[in-house]
């Protein structure tokens, strides 16, 4: 029977193994007294755990020595006033440590950090001090000796192919984490996007079906949805939150990981998974086929303020279904056809119902007249229309200063796919060089939860000293670089 237990088996069967690496500064002494600091410089962003040793300069150390310190992805964050943080999320995330000592010893900090810089301040000594031997041991499940280099013949697509795919490494730990520094926890959205990036770069194989897997052990809402994301520790756990939209994209990163192996064991595991997220997805479709809204119901779509997502998730829903009939008719399943019937009835129903001809653009009452280009690239995806129509659709929503826009590299990912499914390769490449080139301006070492380009000060969580640097969901410009030979 292929229940819980048996996911989480087969789950653990995939364990990664983790590589390590030891990383230091070019600073390994510090002599210091009370109120003196020192800034740590790793040379690169890592994850991993803090080491160092403490000992007396000349004079015994007749009482504990407290240190504060801290970690930041970058060098504002590491200059941050965290007692100002005034965000929604838990300000335990910011990485900010009290260490006391009582004496002379090798320390190990027991925490994970994500960083490239370390600064230790000395609040307290009696005596002088000295700090020395730093060394952070840093981990990733991903193996750095199958990478192939990419030469695009472009010095910034190159450069933004080194940062995505180091990005990807530093989230690939015991499973595809969202962003080592905070969640830290696996969720649908960003599995799919490092899903994809890893099968053109690490392509380790393992961890996309443990991820796989341990969604496939969640706990489903009352509507039948999977979980949108799952912790590992302490224990194995399902989170309450159940994304419609991921809902369905975790069915997309079922094909898309049989059309990159042809595992059909993976695939007879998690059929039956992927059929009931259709299904129940197809439950909150009204006569005339549109998705309404549920009571207790949450889709992502992006972080855009105030952005409407009916029009959005219904196109998630065709993108969905014409990649499920495509897996349908890979493996011979007598179902093909049914989802192949129903994806053309809803498509129909979309311009129908959806689209507003005096505008030519998806515009509606069920989205309160917004337009956006999450609705018009999501309808793109879901095949709604095509050709030269949607290329104008397309360019005239993302120059439209009325339109709402995307904010996270997430939803910035679904609008370069959707280029190039319209064979706007040149406008692509622009697209990719000019938000992803706009982080490697502002000094990314790795790419970011939250971009734009116009309010470095963003932030979904109300403050931006809580904003991920290093993002899942930001990985994937390796992805169309290397897939599609930028």
């Amino acid at each position: 029977m292929k229940d819980k237990k048996y996911f989480l088996s087969k789950a653990q069967n995939n364990y990664p193994e983790l590589i390590y690496t030891v990383l230091t500064s070019r600073i390994n002494e510090f002599t210091a007294t009370s109120g003196d600091s020192i800034l740590l410089d790793l040379g690169e962003h890592a994850v991993g755990h803090f080491s160092f040793t403490f000992d007396k300069v000349d004079i015994f150390v007749d009482a504990p020595v407290r240190l504060i310190i801290k970690f930041g992805e970058d060098l504002r964050e590491i200059n941050d006033d965290f007692s100002q943080y005034k965000g929604t999320l838990s300000k335990t995330w910011l990485q900010e440590e009290i260490v006391n000592l009582d004496s002379p010893q090798k320390t190990t900090l027991p925490r994970r950090y994500a960083c490239r810089y370390i600064k230790i301040t000395v609040e307290k000594a009696n005596r002088p001090i000295k700090l020395f031997d730093f060394s952070f041991r840093a981990s990733t499940s991903a193996d750095a000796s199958v990478l192939k280099p990419v030469n695009t013949k472009d010095t910034l697509l190159n450069k933004i192919d080194l940062v995505a795919t180091n990005t990807l490494k530093e989230c690939m730990q015991t499973f595809f984490e969202d962003g080592p520094k905070r969640d830290r926890r696996l969720w649908i959205g960003d599995l799919r996007l490092e899903a994809l990036t890893n099968y053109y770069t690490f392509n380790n194989l393992e961890i996309v079906k443990r991820c796989l897997y341990l969604f496939a052990a969640g706990e489903c809402n009352n509507l039948g949805f999977l979980p949108s994301f799952v912790y590992e520790t302490p224990y194995y756990h399902s989170g309450a939150t159940h994304i419609e939209d991921y809902a369905l994209l975790y069915v997309v990163s079922v094909c898309d990981y049989y059309e990159h192996t042809g595992d059909i064991s993976v695939i007879n595991d998690l059929l039956q998974i992927c059929k009931s997220q259709l299904e129940c997805f197809r439950e909150t479709l009204d006569e005339n086929l549109i998705v309404t809204r549920q009571d207790g119901w949450f889709a992502f779509i992006d972080w855009c303020p105030g952005l409407e997502i009916l029009t959005s998730l219904q196109g998630v829903y065709l993108y969905t279904l014409e990649r499920f009939a495509k897996l349908l008719k890979a493996i011979g399943d007598e179902e093909c056809e049914k989802y192949l019937s129903h994806l053309y009835e809803v498509r129909c129903a979309c311009k129908t119902y959806l689209y507003n001809e005096n505008e030519n653009a998806f515009i509606n009452g069920f989205d309160n007249n917004q337009f956006s280009v999450h609705s018009q690239v999501w309808m793109i995806l879901g095949g709604v229309i095509s050709g030269a129509e949607a290329k104008e659709l397309l360019l005239s929503c993302l120059d439209n200063e009325k339109a709402k826009q995307p904010v996270t590299p997430y939803m910035r990912h679904y609008v370069t796919e959707a280029m190039l499914n319209l064979d706007m390769k040149n406008e692509a490449v622009q697209y990719l060089k000019k938000f992803w080139g706009g982080m490697l301006d502002h000094g990314a070492d790795t790419f970011w939860e939250a971009y734009i380009p116009d309010d470095l000060d963003f932030s979904p969580y109300e403050d931006r000293m809580i904003n991920s640097l290093c993002h899942a969901w930001s990985c994937t410009p390796s992805y169309f670089i290397r897939k599609y030979g930028m």
